[in-house]
């Protein structure tokens, strides 16, 4: 039989344990909500990443045209798809021809060619990985669509503002920037706040007319 003072030291000993035991849990409970927080910073850095990066490539694309439309300034008009007709998700077709890749071509056949060519970095076909046997494209933005809309000076016919509207998906919503009330290039549709939308403006000058 255990003396008074062997119960007493024997009971300190249990409690003891049994609070080290509830420490152990707390601290279990903190580290994992950290380590969910940690998680979840790093997911909101990885969308707001590949968002800065879809902004950054539109403007790419933007650029693009722009640099084939000013080297090509006589065949303005053929780049001009207005605002309901907009280019993007294979909407270019096959080839043109002649294809103006070491073959003289006109204005207009240059211009066809660019269109044709720059839809097809807008799709991202360039830039493919193959799942279940289809070709995934791996930098294109999501859903885009992008017109170019030109608007000659008055008495010109190849010199005036050009602008360039990309429109595309994201991954997060924030607030719709395709509606009725701004540019639209093709149609609204529903409202949709994961649109997002990049409009570049660009005098384009034909020195024939200057």
């Amino acid at each position: 039989m255990l003396s008074a003072a062997n119960q007493s030291s024997a009971l300190r000993n249990r409690a003891q344990s049994g609070f080290t035991l509830i420490e152990v849990m707390i601290s279990a409970v903190v580290l994992a909500i950290g380590v969910l927080g940690v998680v979840s910073v790093l997911a909101m850095s990885k969308v707001y990443q590949h968002e800065s990066i879809q902004r950054v490539r539109a403007v790419e694309l933007a650029d693009g045209i722009f640099e084939r439309i000013r080297r090509n300034p006589t065949g303005v008009a053929g780049y001009d798809t207005g605002l309901g007709s907009p280019l993007g998700n294979g909407s270019a077709g096959d080839e043109p021809e002649p294809n103006c890749r070491g073959v003289s071509c006109d204005a207009g056949q240059l211009a066809s060619y660019d269109l044709w060519d720059w839809e097809r970095l807008l799709d991202g076909a360039a830039s493919t990985v193959t799942e279940e046997g289809e070709a995934v494209p791996t930098v294109a933005l999501r859903n885009v669509r992008a017109c170019i809309d030109f608007t000659a000076d008055a008495g010109r016919v190849n010199t005036g503002i050009v602008d360039v509207v990309i429109q595309w998906q994201g991954v997060r919503e924030t607030s719709d920037a395709v509606d009725a009330s701004g540019v639209v290039c093709g149609d609204a549709g529903d409202e949709d706040a994961t649109w997002r939308q990049l409009i570049v403006s660009s005098y384009v000058v034909d020195e024939t007319e200057l």
